[in-house]
């Protein structure tokens, strides 16, 4: 049959939009219930499963394996790759364009982070959110935690807070998000929770540790979070900048099970700066890197609703991003290959942070926020006009109400607050440290983060910096750094064994290997009881520093893993 060229372009054009259309209307495992029930595991795979067979854009990959306890089998861990060239490995992926990374209900009763992030799979993998894969790559791990999925908890199947587990790496869950980091290296991420039942659906949080450039705070608070901003108001969901409150004096970011003594005012600030959460754990790396909460009652009936305010703000990124990618390739990028760079020279005013504090900004002398206040009565709308008593009240003089009937909306001024972090103290950056070959507990950690370890191969006397502890106060929980220890350095000749390990600072992670391996740091592995980490008065650290040239045969230890 002879077609003449407009037709077979018309036949060409409807088949694409009947497979379009066909392929668009695949439900999520939470639209298919009606949001009447939350997404298990199972659900999901027959989910990637289907849609992976309708996309030629989408690669599912087996990326982890959770452990079997005696309540819960073990369960895979999806890694969805979303690339207009449909690449599997990060050696397939387009480096022209900047790669996101999404990952999603860490904490196991956050179940609409989950749906939304199954929610973005689809819109991107079939739906219209497609183009935007022209300028960005986008990962996605939707299912961070199975069990507590499951169980509707916070932790997952060992009894661990996954969001401060970034640091010790104890859980397969963050050791596979580090994984996906090191293997993949977005230049930008984005950890999806949910909060309290907030006046603002849609709260996002960007990197505060000092060690991590001032830029991309920067650049997070005057680009990224004014465009999220921006387009959520266009779907009228309400905006904020991550808040976080906490007791004046005392800081319980860290997942310490502590609480105060006694009763204490409340403060305001922005997150935390501690290396242990899903945010600032790869922002260290020089990375854009969030932490986006919604608002939500964790009730089934407010499923749908939190589900899309969660959408809509990781949407949100991916469309910025795919505005930007020059812009971000280049911020990112750049710094990567300076951090690098400077810790080759290690100059004296280039230190690595080990302390920091929440401190006030006089510019910026109290913190003005809308929040929810319980209401007598049900509230039917906001009045668009003046009336007075008596007046007679039309439908059209009356606005819909955003929040619950239950709930007014009050102005709250908060003078606790603590917008600022100030550096409490710092060190030099080595040229790298030597770990003697029984501290492997030590070892496994730092390459469970991709930091490459080296094993001294022959025997060497090189001079290091020891620390002796000269005043010391143990901590009083676990998690939490020794709430006083006094140290004082000395140059020491010292052997280093063959067996011993020794790790370069010159390295991506140059920033974060001082913070965990320093004996003062807030942020190190000294502050977790299992590593035995804390000598007594008089001794010395375990861990040394090399500050100069060593003559070292060196090998790559456990290159194959």
């Amino acid at each position: 049959m002879n077609f003449k060229k407009p037709a077979i372009f018309s036949l060409i054009i409807f088949l694409n939009l009947v497979f379009y259309s066909a392929a668009s209307d695949l439900k999520t495992p939470a639209e298919e219930t009606r949001y009447t029930a939350y997404s298990q595991n199972e659900d999901i795979a027959r989910f990637l499963s289907r849609l992976q067979s309708q996309s030629e854009v989408l690669k599912v990959r087996l990326i982890g394996r959770t452990k079997e306890v005696e309540n819960y089998p073990a369960k895979d861990l999806y890694l969805c790759l979303l690339t207009e060239e449909g690449v599997a490995d990060p050696q397939g992926l387009n480096r022209q364009k900047p790669t996101i990374f999404y990952f999603a209900s860490q904490h196991g009763n956050e179940q609409s982070a989950k749906e939304a992030a199954l929610r973005l799979i689809r819109d991107l993998a079939v739906g219209d959110l497609k183009p935007l894969l022209k300028k960005v790559n986008v990962l996605v791990m939707p299912q961070s935690n199975p069990y507590g999925n499951f169980y509707n908890v916070r932790e997952n199947e060992t009894g661990l807070d996954l969001n401060r587990d970034h640091v010790k790496l104890e859980g397969e869950s963050t050791q596979t998000i580090h994984r996906i980091f090191n293997l993949y290296q977005p230049e930008v991420t984005m950890d999806v929770h949910e909060k309290g039942d907030d006046y603002y659906r849609v709260s996002v949080g960007c990197v505060s540790n000092l060690n991590i450039h001032e830029s991309l705070q920067a650049y997070s608070r005057q680009v990224i979070l004014p465009g999220i901003e921006q387009k959520l108001e266009k779907r009228k969901i309400t905006f904020h900048e991550y808040l976080v409150s906490d007791y004046l004096g005392l800081d319980t970011s860290s997942g310490a099970s502590i609480s105060p003594q006694e009763e204490r005012e409340i403060l305001w600030r922005y997150s935390t700066t501690d290396l242990n959460d899903g945010r600032n754990s790869l922002g260290i790396y020089e990375t854009l890197s969030f932490i986006q909460e919604g608002a939500s009652r964790h009730d089934l009936e407010t499923l749908e609703a939190r589900t899309n305010w969660q959408y809509q703000g990781i949407r949100a990124l991916a469309e910025i991003v795919a505005d930007r990618p020059g812009e971000i390739i280049s911020l990112v990028r750049g710094l990567r290959t300076n951090l690098q760079k400077r810790a080759e020279l290690r100059a004296t005013d280039d230190p690595v942070e080990l302390k920091m504090d929440y401190v006030r900004d006089e510019r910026e002398p109290q913190l003005v926020v809308k929040s929810f206040e319980p209401s007598a009565s049900p509230i039917r709308g906001i009045l668009k006009v003046d009336k007075k008593a008596g007046d007679y009240l039309t439908a059209e003089e009356l606005s819909p109400y955003r929040g619950p009937s239950g709930l007014k909306v009050i102005t709250r001024v908060e003078k606790n607050w603590f917008p600022r972090v100030e550096s409490k103290l710092a060190v030099s950056r080595p040229l790298g440290y030597i770990i003697p070959a029984g501290r492997l507990d030590v070892v496994d950690v730092l390459l469970a983060h991709g930091i490459k370890v080296q094993m001294i191969d022959k025997e060497a006397s090189v001079k290091v910096a020891a620390y002796q502890i000269t005043s010391l106060v143990p901590a009083r929980a676990d998690y939490l750094a020794p709430e006083k220890i006094e140290v004082r350095k000395e140059e020491q000749a010292r052997l280093a064994k063959k067996g011993d390990f020794f790790v370069s600072c010159s390295q991506p992670a140059a920033n974060l290997i001082p913070g965990l391996l320093e004996p003062q740091s807030d942020y190190g592995l000294i502050r977790y009881f299992k590593f035995k980490l804390v000598p007594e008065t008089g001794n010395y650290f375990d861990l040394y520093r090399l500050e100069g040239p060593a003559d070292l045969e060196l090998v790559d230890y456990k290159l194959w893993k």
